[in-house]
């Protein structure tokens, strides 16, 4: 009897294998940490050999410490995150490092890109934006750093369709992931030549597109045994980690709208059409048939706030890292910081602006401001940022589903609610990204239709917006807005004398 389904999201962070039954309860999980690699010329790479190992040691984690039975699985079904690059050779050995989404040193060759090409007809064509995150913009920078290495690569892949050569000897891709490469058209369902001839690489030396519900089986003994799973144990392709947060926590309907902050934040909608923005502001992903996901990521989330905290704490808090107590008193702080205003761009930043020629700043700071006004401003100021994405998918009526470590916050949450208008709901399962990978696979299996799980979401927690608050809000988003648009040119003018010196 196959009772079980196991997701696995593989992050940038963490790999993580949850166990659920098929009604979507979780049974088990384990995870397994590993360290991004960064340096001050915007490296961002993680080893693909510790992540493959990380895979394996999450399922092989969740099969002992659960004591389920191999024949108990009905399926082991992925997530993981976008833009990832790796280049292999003919031996399937990576060539590079996997270039992370975060990596931004490919950035002055998309400059350089977009001087020479209209690049706006890619976007609408593969609903990417055109910024360095992409493997689009990786590939143009590598013609132009490492041309021979690219020369010497069988295989240009990413993370998920290394880790399932590793196990299958097959090179796929999911269309979903592909999606977000900017080298594919989610419409036809093909890579986009376009991208192909610009970034200079033939299409045979990617991987073979799949739709999201392909199933792999054959694992080696090795493997099976490294595993503890059978050799005909079902491999579910599944699909990106941002559309499968959505579909884990059942924000399926067109006015579900969900925000996520871990260390970077994302607002995502999901619909049936593929509509990428006029101005390039969002991304249109595709999230499997018939199902898209509109929306923006930011690079500034909870990472701005962790440093705040760690920067701002009196020495007392930061020995005792009891950074609660801040967030407390930032909590009882005005709206508005009384007059000061934060631009949380410490990394550049992806939506709503797609650059790296954008830095933070406190504005309005006078000597009455106290750390707490400095957190409380930071806060608002990743929330505001958040709203400047969420404007262009706005609609009336729409819920706002809250996941990540701000689901935790209940600061965050109300002001969430305060500062888009809307309802805010926090559910219960935190699983969304292995909960949705499980999702693909209970629909692949026919044990749900329409991708929905028996029953209403639980909501562990609901925040309702208080109309004065918001029209405030309002006006002080307007102030944001201005601020990081009037103060582009001076923190292009930053870099230009950082570069120089």
């Amino acid at each position: 009897m196959k009772e079980f389904v196991m997701g696995v999201d593989i992050g940038t962070s963490s790999t993580k294998a949850v166990l659920f039954t098929e009604q979507g309860k979780v049974v088990h999980r384990h995870a397994i940490s590993y360290q991004m690699k960064t340096d001050t010329r915007g490296k961002a790479e993680l080893d693909p050999e510790q992540v493959f190992e990380a895979v394996c040691g999450a399922i092989r984690g969740v099969m002992l410490e659960s004591k389920v039975n191999k024949d108990e699985i009905l399926a082991v079904s992925f997530s993981a995150a976008m833009h990832s690059l790796i280049l292999v050779d003919e031996t399937g050995t990576p060539l590079t490092k996997c270039i992370t989404w975060a990596d931004g040193r490919s950035s002055s060759a998309l400059n350089r890109m977009k001087q020479k090409f209209d690049l706006e007809e890619l976007y609408q064509r593969t609903g990417t934006p055109i910024h360095a995150m992409s493997p689009f913009a990786k590939l143009c920078w590598l013609q132009e750093t490492e041309p021979e290495k690219l020369k010497q690569a069988k295989r240009i892949c990413g993370i998920k369709s290394y880790v399932l050569y590793r196990f299958f000897g097959k090179w796929v891709i999911d269309a979903s992931l592909a999606s977000g490469s900017g080298l594919f058209n989610p419409v036809t369902m093909k890579w986009e030549q376009m991208a192909l001839e610009l970034a200079g690489i033939p299409e045979s030396k990617l991987p073979e597109v799949v739709v999201e519900s392909e199933q792999l089986t054959g694992l080696s003994e090795a493997s099976q045994e490294k595993l503890h799973l059978d050799a005909d144990t079902p491999f579910v392709v599944g699909a990106n980690d941002g559309s499968l947060a959505n579909l884990g926590i059942q924000a399926l309907g067109e006015s579900d709208v969900t925000v996520t902050v871990g260390t970077s934040g994302a607002v995502r909608k999901i619909g049936h059409s593929f509509l990428p923005d006029e101005h390039g502001r969002t991304f249109c992903y595709r999230l499997t048939d018939g199902f898209f996901v509109r929306g923006g990521a930011v690079n500034n989330g909870g990472k701005i706030v962790e440093w705040a905290l760690e920067q701002l704490a009196p020495r007392a808090i930061r020995n005792e890292r009891d950074y609660e107590k801040l967030m407390a008193q930032a909590g009882e702080i005005p709206l508005g910081a009384e007059g000061l205003l934060f631009l949380p761009y410490l990394l550049g930043e992806r939506a709503p602006y797609w650059t790296d020629d954008i830095r933070g700043a406190f504005l309005g700071l006078t000597e009455s401001h106290t750390r707490a006004h400095m957190v409380r401003a930071v806060i608002e100021g990743v929330t505001l940022n958040l709203y400047s994405v969420y404007q262009e998918i706005q609609a009336e009526g729409d819920v706002l589903y809250v996941t990540g470590g701000i689901a935790r916050q209940e600061i965050w949450c109300q002001l969430l609610a305060d500062v888009f208008g809307h309802e805010v709901r926090v559910p219960y399962t935190v699983e969304g990204s292995s909960l949705g990978a499980a999702i693909i696979a209970l629909e692949a299996f026919q044990k749900i239709q329409g991708f929905k799980l028996d029953g209403e979401p639980e909501i562990a927690a609901r925040f309702f917006p208080d109309s004065k608050r918001h029209e405030r809000y309002l006006a002080w988003h307007a102030v944001f807005v201005e601020a990081a648009e009037a103060l582009m040119t001076s923190n292009r003018r930053i870099i230009e004398w950082l570069n120089e010196n």
